[in-house]
């Protein structure tokens, strides 16, 4: 089934301007008056802001650069926010998870909001768990196995349409590839037309997100520059996209349609009163926050597996004896424990390339963490990027070490490195734990082990390419590749 975009239907109720206000609304609440007191040791804040802002150094880098200071807190003032950066196992554990309860999402988090609205990313308290509860069963692990035949025939795809020699973007595959998955397993859709749009345009938002530090780039700001512009265009491309998917689904239910997707879920779900769960602009938040999250941070991981592939041959030999070990038929749910390596391969990907590459959250009471009184409203945030490369836990941090995650039985295991919890978290902690990390994980090996299995590819740019710190950790150039047949 495919679909047109309509900006307008009666099933947008809410517009950019309108979660724009309600962002700005709930940044103004958290901004609370905080006492004189000692404050950990820490960086200039208006120079770390000037120094990101003016691009010497990417945010990703400025934060993982803090751990060099050897302080289990690091405390900086920027932006009139009192930020803390843990690199501390043991802080990052005390906050996110021991303390997790007395959080919110941080300020960044919020900011995202002209965009997600109030989904799953960036809801707190009641309204998160409603949601969560809601949307559960859609990631349950045997309704993942199920969805293992429809990722398969998205790699087909995908894999028919490549010729050998071809030179492209694999970036851009991936984002194509990975929507395609979103598009049928979760929303029961085809999403292939609209990758270009949508990709372009999340592209736009992102940089947007990426240049939020400064006054008049921050995506709450209220000054028209011409990059804001752009960005509201582009997230009201989005909705559009997003919109006709919503509208499609409701006249096939209206028509008798009855199914298990995501949208069929949202838009039916009723109360003990029969009354309807979700409203309108929650069914579009979340169908935004999915077709985001479900689909970028995995073309993310994809991108940067074949690009660490290419510079370690090495690895990929090891990982296609494994592949071609196995027999000819399209790889189902069975398949998946024979592919350690292929696990070891994502796992490793996601530690030097982690897609989430840092989280916050803002301290509803007064918390002491690390040796340090942290009051109520200040911002803690922990870095997968920092954590994931620290010498201090990783043998050869920097280098592509797959089988560091391969234990004595040849078994893919993430708890094989031995790395002191609050190290290793590439889906975030606790209750606000990824909610489809088991979903990620499958469909990352299944497309990985599809596609290598065929072809290998030679992705043309140097080990560490500059990267953009937006919501997500994207590469900060093309990405082109040529593809050979096997």
């Amino acid at each position: 089934m495919t679909f047109a975009p309509a900006r307008h239907t009666t099933y947008m109720a809410s517009l950019v301007t309108e979660r724009t206000d309600t962002a700005r609304r709930i940044v103004a609440q958290m901004r609370v008056k905080q006492p004189r007191m000692a404050r950990p040791p820490g960086p200039n804040g208006a120079m770390a802001a000037v120094t990101m802002m003016a691009g010497r150094q990417a945010p990703h880098e400025f934060f993982s650069g803090l751990a060099d200071r050897h302080e289990p807190v690091t405390h900086i003032s920027l932006g009139g926010e009192h930020v803390h950066v843990v690199f501390s196992p043991e802080a990052i554990w005390d906050v996110f998870v021991t303390n997790g309860r007395h959080t919110r999402k941080s300020l960044g988090l919020q900011m995202t909001r002209p965009l997600l609205g109030e989904g799953l990313l960036t809801a707190d308290g009641p309204v998160h768990l409603r949601h969560r509860r809601a949307i559960q069963p859609l990631f349950h692990n045997k309704r993942i196995d199920g969805y293992v035949a429809d990722m398969g025939a998205a790699a087909g795809v995908t894999s028919s349409r490549w010729h050998d020699g071809e030179l492209l973007d694999i970036a851009v595959e991936m984002s194509e590839l990975t929507l395609d998955v979103i598009g049928r397993t979760i929303f029961g859709v085809d999403l292939r037309v609209q990758a270009p749009a949508f990709a372009g345009n999340l592209d736009t938002v992102l940089e947007g997100f990426a240049r939020g530090l400064g006054p008049l780039a921050s995506p709450l700001s209220r000054v028209p520059t011409p990059h804001r512009r752009r960005e509201i265009a582009a997230i009201e491309e989005l909705d559009a996209i997003v919109d006709a998917m919503i509208a499609d689904r409701a006249r096939a239910i209206a028509d008798g349609h009855v199914g298990s997707d995501l949208l069929t879920l949202l838009l039916t779900s009723t109360d003990d009163e029969g009354q309807s769960t979700f409203t309108a602009e929650e069914v579009r938040d979340e169908a935004m926050t999915l077709v985001l999250a479900g689909h970028e941070t995995t073309a993310l991981t994809l991108t940067w597996a074949w690009h660490l592939l290419s510079h370690n041959p090495e690895y990929l030999r090891w990982l296609n004896q494994e592949i071609d070990a196995l027999d000819g038929a399209p790889i189902d749910s069975d398949d998946l424990a024979s592919l350690p390596r292929t696990y070891a391969v994502i796992a490793e990907s996601m530690r030097l390339h982690p897609p989430a590459w840092i989280i916050g959250r803002w301290l509803d009471r007064d918390v002491r963490i690390g040796g340090w009184d942290l009051p109520r409203g200040s911002v803690v945030l922990a870095s997968q990027y920092a954590m994931h490369r620290d010498p201090r836990y990783w043998p050869n941090a920097r280098e592509f070490r797959p089988e560091r995650w391969i234990d004595d039985a040849g078994r893919f295991d993430e708890r094989t490195p031995g790395v002191p919890r609050g190290v290793w978290f590439p889906f975030g902690f606790g209750t606000r734990r990824c909610i489809g990390e088991h979903f990620a994980w499958t469909e990352a090996v299944v497309m990985l082990a599809t596609l290598a299995r065929h072809w290998q590819i030679e992705v043309d740019v140097p080990v560490e390419p500059p990267m953009m710190s937006a919501i997500t950790l994207r590469p900060d150039v093309p990405m082109p590749a040529v593809v050979h047949r096997r």
